[in-house]
Order: C-alpha cells, then sequence, then structure tokens
C-alpha cells in the first residue's frame, strides 16, 4: 500500500521548496508577498530565516522585504587545510570521474583544497550546498556537452544490495540451524550457528552505517533526480535533509511530502517542478536508441523456426540479435509484417503479425505463474514431506521437505526470468487482457519501465499506482482508457 501526502499540502510543499530554493538563492534583496504565495508570514519568515536572510522593513503593503546577511547565522561548514594524502585521495577519486560530489566533511579539505585539486584534474566547480553540517561541491568536466544538470553517477552496490545480502546469509544460517538440529538431534551447534549469524547481521549492520557515513563517494546523492516526475528518497546515511533539499533543487525537484510503499518504510517524495542548473545551452533531448547488437550466424535461422506456423510473435531485438530491417525481411518471407515497435536505451522490440490474423485474445496471465509455481512447489515438498512423514513415522523426511521448501521457493518467484528475453516480452503484452484494471509484478517479466509502459499504451492501457514490495520488485497498476 503507498501512502503520499494529500494533493493539498502536496502543493503547499512545493511551493514553500519552491520560495526557499528559488527565491532565497543568495540574491541580496528578495520581497515577498505571503498572499501571492499562499503562505501565511510565519512561514515565509522561517523559510527566510533557513536561507541566511534577515527581515527588513518593507514599502510596500502586503510584502515582506529580506535582505542576504549570512553573518548575522552561524556560518556554514568551513573545514580547515587537509592532509598532502587527503588531497592525493581526491586526485585518485577525480581521476575516473566525469561528475563528482565532493563533501568537505568526508573528504576533511576545506574549500579551497577541493577547488585546487579540481583544476588540477580538468574540473570546474558547478555547484556547491552549505549548511552547519557539510558542505557540498559539484566538480564536473567542461568537456561535456551543454546540457539540463543530471546524474552522471555510475551504478555501484547499495546499501539495498547489502541488506538484501546480509538478509540472506541470516536466513540461510537460521535455515541450516534447524535442519542441524533435525538431523543430528544436536543443539550446541545449531545454537552457536544461530547466534553467530546474529553477531554477524548486527555488526554488518554497524559497519554498513559506518561506511555510508565516511565513504567520500556519494554516488546516492543524486542518482533519484534522473527526471522522473516524482521520486521516493530513502533517508540519507549521514547527510542532513537540509542538504538533501537543497541538491534536490539543483535539479528541479522540491520536497512533496512523505511516502510510504509496502514495508520498505518512510521516505521523502520529491516533486519535479522546473528544469535543473543548465550548462550553456541545453542540448535537445535525444530520443531513445538502443545500440543494436552484432548480428550473430544461426540467429536467422532460430527467427525462422519461431516464425513457422505462427499469426504474431513478439520479437526482442537484443535477444535475436539481428538488426529490425533483418527481422522485418526474414518475417516478410512468412507473410508476417512489423505492426508495432518499442524502444528505448534497453532494447527495441518488434510485433510481427499476419494481416489477415486477428489480434490474439490471451485467455491466461503469465504472471500468475510467480505464485502458481511456488505454491505447488510448496504443497509438493512440505506438504508431501509432511504426509510422508506422518505415514512412515520418520521426521527427518518432514526436515528436508522443509528444507527443500524454504530453498526452492525464492528462485521460484522469479521463475519467468529464465525464459528467453523475446518469449517474456509476449508474456508481458498478455497481461493487457482488455479489463479495466491489470495488475502485475513487473520485476518477473525483467523488462525496464519505459518499454512496459509503451507497450501498455499500445494496448490501451495508462499507469495507475504502484507498490514496492521485498518478494517480487514493484507491482504496478495500468488502468484501461476509458
Amino acid at each position: 500500500m503507498t501512502t503520499m501526502a494529500p494533493p493539498a499540502q502536496r502543493a503547499w510543499l512545493l511551493r514553500l521548496g519552491e520560495l526557499r530554493f528559488r527565491v532565497f538563492s543568495g540574491v541580496p534583496v528578495v520581497e515577498v508577498s505571503p498572499e501571492q504565495w499562499g503562505l501565511d508570514a510565519a512561514t515565509v519568515r522561517q523559510a527566510a530565516a533557513g536561507r541566511r536572510y534577515r527581515e527588513v522593513p518593507s514599502a510596500q503593503a502586503g510584502t515582506l522585504r529580506f535582505e542576504f546577511a549570512p553573518g548575522f547565522f552561524p556560518p556554514p561548514f568551513h573545514p580547515g587545510p587537509g592532509t598532502d594524502a587527503d588531497r592525493r585521495r581526491l586526485a585518485a577519486l577525480l581521476a575516473r570521474e566525469d561528475q563528482f560530489w565532493a563533501s568537505l566533511r568526508r573528504l576533511r579539505l576545506s574549500r579551497a583544497d577541493v577547488g585546487a585539486v579540481a583544476a588540477a584534474a580538468g574540473m570546474a566547480v558547478v555547484a556547491e550546498v552549505a549548511d552547519p553540517t557539510d558542505r557540498l561541491v559539484l566538480l564536473r568536466r567542461p568537456g561535456l556537452p551543454d546540457e539540463e544538470l543530471r546524474p552522471r553517477s555510475t551504478q555501484r552496490i547499495t546499501r539495498r544490495h547489502v541488506s538484501y545480502v546480509i538478509a540472506g546469509v541470516f536466513a540461510t544460517c537460521i535455515a541450516g540451524g534447524v535442519l542441524w538440529v533435525k538431523l543430528t538431534q544436536q543443539a550446541l551447534g545449531p545454537m552457536l550457528l544461530i547466534a553467530g549469524a546474529g553477531v554477524f547481521v548486527a555488526a554488518a549492520a554497524l559497519v554498513m552505517r559506518v561506511v555510508a557515513g565516511r565513504s567520500p563517494r556519494l554516488p546516492w546523492l543524486d542518482a533519484p533526480f534522473d527526471g522522473t516526475p516524482e521520486v521516493p528518497v530513502p533517508f540519507p546515511a549521514s547527510l542532513s535533509t537540509e542538504l538533501l533539499g537543497e541538491v534536490a533543487s539543483l535539479y528541479g525537484y522540491f520536497y512533496g511530502g512523505p511516502f510510504v510503499a509496502g514495508r520498505s518504510g518512510e521516505s521523502f517524495l520529491f516533486v519535479k517542478c522546473r528544469p535543473g542548473l543548465v550548462f550553456g545551452h541545453p542540448a535537445p533531448a535525444a530520443a531513445p536508441a538502443f545500440d543494436l547488437p552484432a548480428e550473430s550466424p544461426g540467429r536467422e535461422q532460430w527467427l525462422r523456426n519461431h516464425l513457422d506456423g505462427r499469426d504474431e510473435l513478439w520479437v526482442s531485438v537484443r535477444h535475436a540479435k539481428l538488426s529490425p530491417a533483418r527481422i522485418a525481411e526474414i518475417a516478410g518471407r512468412d507473410g508476417l509484417v512489423p505492426v508495432a515497435e518499442f524502444a528505448d536505451t534497453t532494447d527495441r522490440i518488434l510485433l510481427l503479425r499476419r494481416p489477415s490474423a486477428p489480434p490474439s485474445t490471451h485467455r491466461f496471465r503469465m504472471s500468475f505463474v510467480g505464485f502458481l509455481a511456488p505454491a505447488a512447489w510448496i504443497v509438493l515438498c512440505f506438504g508431501g514431506s509432511g504426509l510422508t512423514s506422518a505415514l512412515t513415522g520418520d521426521p527427518r523426511i518432514f526436515t528436508i521437505g522443509f528444507g527443500l521448501t524454504v530453498l526452492g521457493v525464492p528462485p521460484l518467484l522469479w521463475v519467468l526470468r529464465a525464459f528467453p528475453r523475446s518469449t517474456r516480452v509476449g508474456w508481458l503484452a498478455g497481461e493487457f487482457t482488455g479489463k479495466p484494471g491489470v495488475t502485475f509484478f513487473s520485476g518477473q517479466f525483467d523488462i525496464s519501465p519505459e518499454l512496459v509502459r509503451q507497450i501498455a499504451g499500445y494496448h490501451g492501457y495508462f499507469f495507475g499506482s504502484q507498490t514496492s514490495t521485498r518478494a517480487q520488485g514493484t507491482l504496478v497498476t495500468y488502468v484501461k482508457r476509458g
């Protein structure tokens, strides 16, 4: 279940965010009409004080006048000069980056140190945010194309990935301890194993928190702000909410209230309201394109085999390893023609259909397999072993069945991913059966959200809602257009 702020409250928060970060942006004098902004005077004064502005008499009735006066407020974070070792560490980090967020607190360097190291590495300071807890400096290479400010952080292991690994190790130890007790009737060894697993989880959580708070790399800082209309952002590790809000404002996002999705916990919801900072003139947005793979020998025969006797076929160019033109040529020999095409940066999808054939009607949705396969496995292993154990009187059979159940259910939740990509695309299209609304776990098909949206639109559906889960990823709902 997804919970967000009501529309009226969200609108109020977005106006407040724009006032704080767009109006009180460091200009010498600001005049604000609380009535025009739909905010009370106390809220405006609080926003001004948070941005280091003090109120001065206003000559116009109904307006508040503020002047930028940083000297009247606690100074922002400003450490002293760093050591040569710290400067060399930053230089090594910048050597592999085109765009880098530098935290002065984590790097233990002064603002001048960061500027000097960046200049030596051929980078320049293009944005800067600060509060009493830290100062963040955005460094960027001048050779990059003119564009709206956007994340350039490469994908790295995140805290969520580490949490999943820790949870998996702990669950494996618990299951192993239970099996150990059942099979050997010994208690000391399994208890030590479970106790050790508990100590491991506690130590790993502590280490993860320490590393997240001290690592000089901040790949997670701007990664969510990629142009998506609404993005939930977890509570930042060792970073003030003020700095997070200011970083988000650079990308055109403002705080829109709390966001709760399933059991994932509460996050911040940021809404895209304005263009972000622009370096030079913004470059025109390029259409999504998928780099075509090199054609592989034997793939043409694979395509012919799948076209044989078919009236309709969904083909993934990434999976087929053939160009769209070549796929259309081969399909044309069997009487099928492309009737739709979908593309993004991850793949290009072709729908081939015989002109005389009506659109196919799918009766069974393959997303149900993600539930039926684990259920069948539980009945087979858990129920079967329990029944056999009851008939034979051997408890070890039930123990083995329990272990097989625990080990087999998680991979069966993702069983659809074991099938070829083109097959999964066809199954995904089969989810849109014409009903008023359809709900499924998008992670089962391993198709990008953009392609899912395009395929849904082709069938007359638009995005309704989504809920994040830990078992099978994101549960999405699409609604049929009236």
